[in-house]
C-alpha cells in the first residue's frame, strides 16, 4: 500500500475518489494482452478490430487493449518518426481505419505502443492492480527504457474532489509549482521529452496562473487555458474535465484530438518501466500525492508562486537546479 494519502478522498457526492491507469509498452501481441488481462482479473476478451480489443466484465470493470492511431497521426504531425529516423512511407495518415490499421502494423514494432486503458478504482484499492503489472512484465514486456526510441508512459487519471474553478485552479497552480521537480523525480525519459504528447506549458500562461491576483470565474478559465492550450499534449491536461463542463467551446478547439469528457485530471508524466522489476504503479502515484498534497496548502501555493515568479524573471528558459533544489526543500518541510 502507499504510504501517503490523498487530503481528499472524497468527491463532491461523498464517494471515495477513483482513479484510472493507462499504461503503454511493446513486446507483446495486443491478443494476448487481452488474454494476460483476464489470466490477472477474470472477464471476457471482445475483438473491437485487428488493433482493439475489450476485456469485459473483470472483477473491476471493462479493459480496453489497443495501438492507437491517433499517437500515429501526432507522430508523423510533429516529424517525431523523421527525427527518430524512421521511414513513415509516402501514404497518407489521415486514411481510414484500414488503411491506418496496415500503417500501424508496419510501425508499431518501433515506436507505437500498445496500450491498455484500465478502467477506474478506488483509490485505496490502486495496489490491486499490480498483479497485472507483474504479468506483463513476467511476459517480457518493454517499457521506456528499452529502447532509446520509446517513448512510453503511464498516465494518471485521479478523479477531482470537485468541479469548482477554484479546486481545478490550485491543481493546475500546484503541478506548475512541481513540474520542473517532478520531471527529476519520474526521472522522464529523454525519447519522452522530444515526443509530441508532453509538451510543457507555455512560460506566459504558468505566469498568467500564478499571479495570485488571477481569480477567474469559470467561463473566463476554460477561456485563458484553451487560449494557450488547445491541445491535449500537457503533462498535466486539464481539457478532459474542462470539456464536462463546457463541451460546445471545447471540443471544438480540441476537435483533431481524441477526447473523452470525464470529471479526471489527466496526468502524463510517469515513464512506463513495466519491464523493470523494481517499478510499481504506486510509485508513480506517491509523485501525483505530491501535486494532491500542495493543491490543498493555499498558503503554500502562494509563497511558492512568489518564489517562482521572482525566480523566473531572471531565467525564463530554464528552472534551473536551484529552484528544483528549493521546491524539494519545500515539499520535505511544509507539506
Amino acid at each position: 500500500m502507499s504510504t501517503m494519502e490523498a487530503p481528499v478522498r472524497t468527491n463532491a457526492d461523498g464517494q471515495e475518489r477513483k482513479v484510472g491507469l493507462e499504461l503503454e509498452f511493446t513486446g507483446i501481441p495486443l491478443d494476448r494482452t487481452a488474454g494476460i488481462v483476464t489470466k490477472v482479473f477474470g472477464g471476457e476478451v471482445k475483438k473491437v478490430h485487428g488493433f482493439r480489443y475489450k476485456v469485459k466484465d473483470t472483477r473491476f470493470g471493462d479493459f480496453n487493449v489497443e495501438l492507437d492511431a491517433h499517437v500515429l497521426k501526432k507522430m508523423a504531425q510533429r516529424n517525431y518518426l523523421e527525427k527518430l529516423g524512421i521511414d513513415a512511407g509516402d501514404s497518407d495518415l489521415t486514411g481510414p481505419l484500414d488503411d491506418m490499421e496496415y500503417r500501424i502494423g508496419k510501425l508499431a514494432q518501433k515506436v507505437v505502443p500498445a496500450e491498455i486503458g484500465m478502467p477506474p478504482v478506488p483509490m485505496s484499492r490502486l495496489g490491486d492492480l499490480e498483479p497485472l503489472r507483474e504479468a506483463l512484465r513476467k511476459e517480457k514486456a518493454s517499457g521506456s527504457e528499452a529502447s532509446w526510441m520509446y517513448a512510453f508512459g503511464m498516465h494518471i487519471n485521479a478523479e477531482v474532489p470537485d468541479l469548482g474553478v477554484q479546486t481545478l485552479l490550485r491543481y493546475l497552480r500546484a503541478f506548475l509549482l512541481l513540474y520542473d521537480w517532478l520531471l527529476k523525480e519520474h526521472v522522464v525519459d529523454l525519447s519522452r521529452r522530444i515526443s509530441p504528447f508532453i509538451d510543457p506549458f507555455p512560460h506566459p500562461f504558468s505566469v498568467k496562473m500564478l499571479n495570485t491576483r488571477y481569480d477567474p470565474v469559470l467561463s473566463q478559465f476554460i477561456s485563458d487555458y484553451l487560449e494557450d492550450n488547445a491541445t491535449r499534449n500537457r503533462p498535466f491536461d486539464l481539457v478532459p474535465v474542462m470539456a464536462l463542463l463546457d463541451e460546445e467551446r471545447v471540443l471544438p478547439a480540441v476537435e483533431e484530438e481524441k477526447n473523452q469528457p470525464r470529471p479526471t485530471f489527466h496526468y502524463r508524466l510517469p515513464n512506463s518501466n513495466v519491464d523493470d522489476p523494481d517499478w510499481r504503479f504506486l510509485d508513480e502515484w506517491e509523485r501525483w500525492l505530491w501535486i494532491e498534497k500542495l493543491a490543498h496548502n493555499e498558503e503554500l501555493i502562494k509563497k511558492m508562486s512568489r518564489l517562482y515568479l521572482q525566480h523566473r524573471r531572471f531565467r525564463l528558459l530554464s528552472a534551473g537546479d536551484e529552484w528544483i533544489e528549493r521546491v524539494n526543500e519545500l515539499v520535505h518541510e511544509e507539506l
